[in-house]
C-alpha cells in the first residue's frame, strides 16, 4: 500500500518530525504514541493547554504513521465541523484516523453521531484512533452520552506545558536537521521573543528559513527581527 496521509480538508502540513520533539518533557506522550502504532493501544486522548502543540504533535504523528502504516487520516474538526458529516464515511478503512479539536464538534449532533458511528466502525475492523482536545474526555462538553462513554475509554496524556527549555530544545532539534549554524545570540533572541506556543514557533521557523532561502542571507539576529515584527 502507498505511503499516503491524508488531511481532510488540505491544511498546511509543519515540518516537525516526533523526533524533533523534546523527549524528556514529552517521554510518556510519544511512550504512548508508540504504543498506539504498535497496536499494543487502539485509543489515545492527548489534551493540553493553548500552545502546547496539540495539532503540531498531530501532524507528525500522521506524517509518521503514513510511513510506517501505510495509510492515516487527520481531520481538523475545528475546520470541517461546518461542512457535512458524512465525510465520515469509509474512514474506518484506514488503519489509524487521527482527529484534532474532538470538542469542536460539540452541539453539531450531525458531527457527534456521525463520530460516534465511525468509532463503532474502527472497532469492528480493528481501526486506531487518536483524538486531541483541550481537557480530559471526562469533561467534554459532547451532548451525546454515548460518544462520550466511548471516548472515555481511551489511554490519557496530558501534553507538557511549552516553557522555554522545552521550546530552545525544539529548536535546537530542528536547526540541527535542517543543518542551521545558530549563534547562541539568535537562540536567545528567538526564544525571548518568539512565540510562546510550540505551533507558532515552529510556524516562525519555517518562515525564517524560506525568507533566509529567498534573500540568500544568514539566519541572523536581523533577519529574525525582520520576520517577527
Amino acid at each position: 500500500m502507498p505511503e499516503e496521509q491524508l488531511l481532510l480538508p488540505l491544511q498546511s502540513r509543519q515540518d516537525v518530525a516526533l523526533a524533533d520533539l523534546p523527549a524528556q518533557a514529552f517521554a510518556p506522550v510519544l511512550s504512548a504514541l508508540e504504543q498506539l502504532m504498535s497496536g499494543a493501544l487502539t485509543q489515545l486522548h492527548v489534551y493540553g493547554e493553548p500552545g502546547s502543540g496539540r495539532s503540531l504533535l498531530l501532524s507528525a504523528v500522521a506524517a509518521e504513521a503514513a510511513q510506517r502504516l501505510g495509510q492515516c487520516i487527520l481531520l481538523p474538526l475545528r475546520q470541517v465541523v461546518f461542512l457535512p458529516a458524512d465525510m465520515l464515511q469509509g474512514l474506518e478503512s484506514c488503519p489509524l484516523v487521527v482527529l484534532d479539536d474532538i470538542e469542536a464538534v460539540a452541539g453539531w449532533p450531525e458531527w457527534e453521531e456521525g463520530l460516534f458511528n465511525l468509532y463503532n466502525r474502527l472497532q469492528e475492523q480493528g481501526g486506531r484512533l487518536l483524538v486531541s482536545a483541550a481537557m480530559i474526555p471526562a469533561d467534554l462538553p459532547l451532548q451525546l452520552p454515548d460518544l462520550r462513554s466511548r471516548l472515555a475509554r481511551a489511554s490519557v496524556h496530558v501534553l507538557p506545558t511549552p516553557d522555554d527549555a522545552i521550546r530552545q530544545e525544539l529548536l535546537q532539534t530542528i536547526a540541527q536537521r535542517r543543518d542551521w549554524q545558530l549563534e547562541p545570540e539568535l537562540v536567545r533572541y528567538l526564544i525571548e521573543r518568539g512565540p510562546r506556543g510550540l505551533g507558532r514557533f515552529t510556524t516562525v521557523l519555517d518562515k525564517l528559513e524560506q525568507r533566509a532561502l529567498r534573500e540568500k542571507r544568514a539566519i541572523t539576529v536581523p533577519l529574525a527581527r525582520a520576520v517577527l515584527d
